[in-house]
């Protein structure tokens, strides 16, 4: 299903997959030929005017008097006004039409964190963290309206593919929609500074045929509590903090952590069984290893039942017991 007919004739855009392209587009690049014409406009009269009328003797006389040109000002700034006002007027009207969410389109709720997304789809519970999904999954030509939420700071939801960005506000529910146009897999980002993870902020949107969103692909829970503490170790954003290899990134390596040896800032010494792990997901702060910034503490999320239930918390135990 193809509804872009504006093909970039610069190459500067990623393939356009949805119906905002076609206004977003032309709009881009028209407002980059007028800064390339104007840029090389100006740049040639500067250089050709600074060696015409360059100074070659001491006591040259000036090549003019003149201190004004009524006429040139006029045009100069009347230029600039008429593409102020066009760019103006075709940028509202793209706007608008991305704040008006068509009365079919499928409800989605997106939560975001440090440094994680939860995507929930159509008919899911969004207050059961296990419905969360790690990618974003549409149908072709159904119009999506995701509802948006922020747990700590603000974020920002950025589709480049679907040419649609909007941020996400702590306390404030935000409104994004777009009606995917073409078969694939595109990437998603967090497109606001949100910390030392915010790169890592980075997932899938699928956008698939009718028969595949029937299966409801996004459902994909391993049967097993190791294979669930795989997939809660990326859903619940762990994946940002906490590396499987013996880099240290900003928390404690994840490899070999199961049993493991250490000592806090209060000088106790621990041991990182099953207690351990848990009171460091559901109390970060009470358990500040020795030799690490106290920062880290404030970077660690304080996850509750609502966000981690104790059975997802078992799950990673679980697979943290098989990491080596």
């Amino acid at each position: 299903m193809t509804l872009i007919a504006f093909q970039d004739p610069l190459g500067q855009l990623p393939t356009p997959a949805s119906t905002f392209a076609e206004e977003v587009d032309p709009l881009f690049t028209f407002l980059t030929v007028i800064s390339i014409f104007f840029f090389t406009l100006i740049l040639v009269v500067l250089v050709y005017s600074a060696i015409r009328y360059r100074r070659r003797r001491p006591d040259q006389p000036p090549a003019s008097q003149m201190t004004h040109n009524t006429t040139l000002e006029v045009v100069w700034t009347l230029i600039p006004t008429v593409i102020l006002m066009v760019t103006f007027a075709w940028g509202l009207k793209g706007n608008l039409d991305q704040q008006i969410v068509p009365a079919d389109a499928r409800a989605y709720t997106v939560e975001a964190w440090k440094w994680a997304w939860a995507f929930h789809h159509p008919g899911d519970d969004p207050n059961n963290p296990q419905t969360a999904a790690e990618d974003l999954y549409c149908e072709i030509g159904v119009p999506v309206r995701i509802t948006m939420t922020s747990r700590d700071v603000l974020h920002s939801l950025y589709i480049p593919a679907f040419r649609v960005k909007r941020d996400v506000v702590p306390g404030v529910r935000q409104i994004l929609w777009f009606r995917p146009t073409e078969l694939g897999t595109y990437d998603l980002f967090c497109a606001e500074y949100c910390g030392d993870g915010h790169s890592l902020m980075r997932r899938k949107v699928h956008v698939v045929d009718a028969e595949t969103f029937a299966k409801k692909p996004w459902i994909d829970i391993p049967q097993t509590p190791e294979g669930r503490g795989e997939k809660w170790y990326t859903q619940a954003g762990c994946i940002a903090c906490h590396s499987l290899t013996d880099q240290i990134t900003v928390g404690p390596v994840f490899k070999g952590i199961w049993m493991r040896p250490g000592q806090l800032q209060s000088g106790e010494s621990y041991v990182a069984d099953a207690d351990y792990i848990r009171n460091s997901i559901r109390n970060p702060a009470s358990q500040l290893v020795a030799g690490r910034p106290n920062w880290v503490a404030g970077a660690m999320p304080q996850f509750t039942e609502a966000q981690l239930t104790d059975e997802q918390i078992d799950d990673l135990i679980a697979w943290m017991k098989t990491l080596k």
